[in-house]
């Protein structure tokens, strides 16, 4: 499962998410682990896009209301799909997983809760906007190509 953290205008439009340029970027990354789009679930922490300004507005980063208000709904996707890995994708989802961390300490490094593997990643679109951060995040998403062959493994004793 990837999380983001709300929806943009582009996906606000479509009703999917990611499908503006960060979700082509995402495409890129997830190839680059042999995954397609298909074979993982996407969502974000909130599920109505935060504006500011005059519709359509300009997006802005979702509120602590905004973020609890959507909270059951966030937590009925998790227990419904029970991902065995989490991909907390930027501040905003890192948060809502891990409270008090910061991404750019914990980014591409998994953790352990609640009996699943949250994998902080640096959002997409931070890395189209930081070209720095292209490369860290594509190394990032190899971490996740190496959590997903573990899984593959046959555990001992089992066939």
């Amino acid at each position: 499962m990837l999380v983001g953290e709300a929806p943009g205008r582009e996906e606000d439009l479509k009703g999917e998410p990611f499908v503006g340029t960060a979700g082509r970027f995402l495409d890129t990354l997830l190839a680059s682990v042999g995954l397609t789009r298909g074979e993982v679930y996407i969502t974000n922490v909130v599920k109505s896009r935060p504006f500011v300004g005059p519709a359509p507005g300009r997006n802005r980063p979702p509120l602590t209301n905004e973020i609890q208000a959507c909270r059951a709904w966030l937590d009925e996707q998790l227990r419904i799909i029970r991902p065995q890995i989490v991909v907390a994708m930027g501040r905003i989802a890192l948060e809502y997983f891990l409270p008090g961390r910061k991404i750019s300490e914990v980014h591409g490094t998994p953790q352990r809760q609640d009996g699943r593997t949250i994998l902080p990643l640096f959002h997409p679109a931070a890395a189209l906007h930081r070209q720095a951060l292209r490369d860290v995040l594509k190394q990032d998403f190899l971490v996740l190509g190496r959590l997903l062959r573990r899984q593959e493994r046959p555990q001992a004793g089992r066939k």
